[in-house]
């Protein structure tokens, strides 16, 4: 009985953990910015890029994230979505040319198109309709927590750890989810 009691919080906080991972992976590379500047050997014209292609890649997803979502329902989704994030903040950790790390962003943001949606949906699943609403709302906020990680450890990993050691930690952070 007191596990289905508390069955519904812990299957949203295990999808509140994943978007906020999915959160922090997204922006990520935006406290990184003058580093990839330096190992790519490229203008911020070209950097501008990396962003593009990954927020294109988002909502160009969104239509076949949610039919995926319908098919194999939002636990499978939310494990597709870290891993895809997790093997591109992977691949961005070890990327030798832009164009590989855009390939890494395309990862990302083809995972991050389906972390929030089948959020959501675990939350229409396991709570009454009257409460839905609250915990749609506090899954967006809370999942602001990510940018908060992106911005202060991953920020502070990249200027004393290195590129390499602060993208795969980050990875490690999206297998972990």
């Amino acid at each position: 009985e007191r596990t289905s009691r508390w069955a519904p919080y812990l299957a949203w906080g295990a999808g509140l953990v994943a978007y906020i991972i999915a959160v922090a992976n997204r922006s990520s590379f935006g406290v990184a910015g003058l580093l990839a500047a330096e190992r790519f050997h490229t203008s911020a014209t070209v950097l501008s890029l990396f962003v593009v292609v990954q927020l294109s890649l988002y909502a160009l997803m969104q239509l076949p994230a949610g039919m995926a979502l319908d098919l194999w329902g939002p636990r499978r989704m939310i494990g597709i979505g870290v891993l895809l994030m997790a093997l591109g903040q992977f691949a961005m950790a070890f990327a030798p040319t832009v164009g590989l790390a855009i390939a890494a962003r395309v990862l990302i943001g083809s995972g991050d198109a389906t972390i929030f949606v089948s959020v959501i949906r675990l939350v229409w699943n396991w709570f009454p309709l009257h409460r839905a609403p609250l915990f749609t709302q506090l899954t967006g906020i809370i999942g602001q927590v990510g940018q908060i990680i992106s911005s202060v450890p991953f920020a502070i990993a990249l200027r004393t750890a290195g590129w390499t050691p602060a993208f795969a930690v980050m990875a490690a952070a999206g297998l972990a989810a």
